[in-house]
């Protein structure tokens, strides 16, 4: 099914999906904002080495946000039978 169509059908799922997609990239932008310089001397409190995990688990998070929202077009939702007809 195609994104249209996965709209269509269920504008809620599409909805959330983006919500996720729109706050994620938010959250990445504080941490960006809030982090410190990566080689420092003070390693108490946020840190830039701190931060740099942080946008790593955010980046890997919204990969599989993207992944799943790009599961929305394919075009048949349904596994292939095994073992295949002849």
């Amino acid at each position: 099914m195609g994104i249209r169509t996965a709209i269509e059908h269920n504008p809620l799922v599409t909805a959330g999906l983006l919500f996720a997609i729109g706050w994620t990239v938010v959250i990445g932008a504080r941490i960006v904002d809030q982090m410190g310089p990566i080689i420092g001397d003070n390693w108490v409190g946020q840190n830039g080495l701190g931060g740099l995990m942080g946008l790593l688990v955010i980046v890997a998070f919204l990969a599989l946000l993207i992944a799943s929202f790009g599961a929305l077009g394919e075009p048949d939702p349904a596994p292939e039978e095994w073992p295949p007809e002849r």
